[in-house]
């Protein structure tokens, strides 16, 4: 909106003396900007001089005031300016249309100074009323977002401190995880289509993946050699563990959640292969949610580039080498082919943290 200590308000009429009377009206209370056909009007709104209130005529040549509020509600930028008409003709039709157009009032010709000024006063005043509510919710809604990240940071910083894996993978997950989540929303493939509500809700997710394994025994998560058949099958309930959690906090709220709902498909599926030859339930291809089979190659690539108890560091060429020879096993063969340029920039994100990934494992693992 224009600035000021005023509010503003864009008088739109083809009659000079109708003007007049409502600069007249409305001068010592408002700024007020005076334009003489809808034409102007818009090009007056182009300069990026947007009024708190626009008075529109409606019977005016060329473009008359119900094309010029179509035209103004087509603009983003535009359309929640209220507009009143300003008409000489009387009916529910004349009204209805009015309204249904998204005008706000409308007031009736001869002029009343009287009315003008009640109706201007009344939604100006709602106008600054709506804008003030949606900066409290605005401010309201980065305070609760600022508040989840801190949970979600605090919960993966609990499986970090449980698990003989470094808080760096679960930060090198989230960021490939952003990487091709964001490189999706782009593409927007059908079969691979992902809105940027759901990618931003899997890249919130991706620290959680592995939230199940707080669950798991010491004895076994913390093995420091490789594990017997049982083991591991306690090692793999770690999804269903997980989902569980998600499950109870979702049924604590009484409503379905997206952000929820995304992070148990992350949670649960990302040890399903594209086979049908993973875990916990052996399902497979497509079947498998997408944000599960993102999931899925990163989480591998990280562990294959990382310091482990049981192995030394792969390098990035041979764990995209791995990645790409289980395309089609292991790995949706699609993402696997659509992270080709993408893999570039996994390199220089693991390289960044590897260094920080060495000094903080165990003087053992080295």
């Amino acid at each position: 909106m224009l600035t000021g200590n005023k509010p503003t308000i864009l008088c739109v009429d083809d009659d000079s003396t109708n003007l007049k009377l409502m600069n007249e009206i409305l001068k010592e209370e408002y700024t007020v900007y005076l334009a003489p056909s809808a034409s102007r009007a818009i090009a007056f709104l182009r300069l990026g001089k947007l009024p708190n209130l626009i008075l529109l005529d409606v019977e005016m040549p060329n473009m008359n005031g119900y094309e010029a509020i179509k035209a103004i509600k087509e603009v983003p930028e535009w359309k929640d300016i209220p507009i009143l008409f300003l008409t000489g003709l009387e009916g529910r039709d004349k009204e209805q249309e009015a309204f249904a157009l998204g005008a706000v009032d409308y007031i009736l010709k001869p002029i009343s100074a009287g009315i003008v000024k009640a109706r201007v006063r009344l939604h100006t005043e709602l106008e600054t009323y709506r804008k003030h509510l949606e900066s409290l919710v605005l401010l309201r809604t980065r305070q609760l977002n600022m508040t989840q990240d801190c949970i979600l940071d605090m919960l993966a910083n609990v499986t970090s401190y449980r698990d003989n894996e470094t808080g760096v993978h679960i930060k090198c997950t989230t960021y490939y995880t952003e990487l091709i989540a964001d490189a999706l929303v782009l593409r927007g493939e059908d079969d691979y289509k992902m809105t940027e509500e759901y990618a931003d809700s899997v890249k919130k997710s991706a620290k959680l993946h592995d939230i199940g394994k707080v669950a798991v025994p010491d004895h076994i998560l913390l093995k420091p050699g490789r594990l017997t058949d049982e083991e591991f099958d306690c090692i793999k309930m770690h999804t269903v563990y997980g989902a569980r959690m998600l499950d109870n906090a979702m049924e604590d709220l009484g409503e379905t959640s997206s952000f929820l709902e995304v992070a148990r498909e992350i949670i649960i599926g990302h040890h399903e292969k594209w086979n049908g030859k993973g875990y916990p339930f052996g399902i497979s291809e497509k079947e498998i949610p997408l944000s599960a089979r993102v999931m899925a190659i990163v989480d591998v690539y990280d562990a294959l580039i990382s310091v482990r108890p049981y192995k030394t560091p792969f390098t990035h060429e041979d764990a995209v080498g791995v990645l790409k020879k289980d395309a089609g096993l292991h790995f949706d063969p699609y993402l696997i082919d659509f992270c080709g340029d993408l893999f570039e920039q996994f390199k220089i994100i693991g390289m960044k943290h590897l260094e920080e990934d060495l000094n903080n494992a165990p003087e053992k693992w080295r």
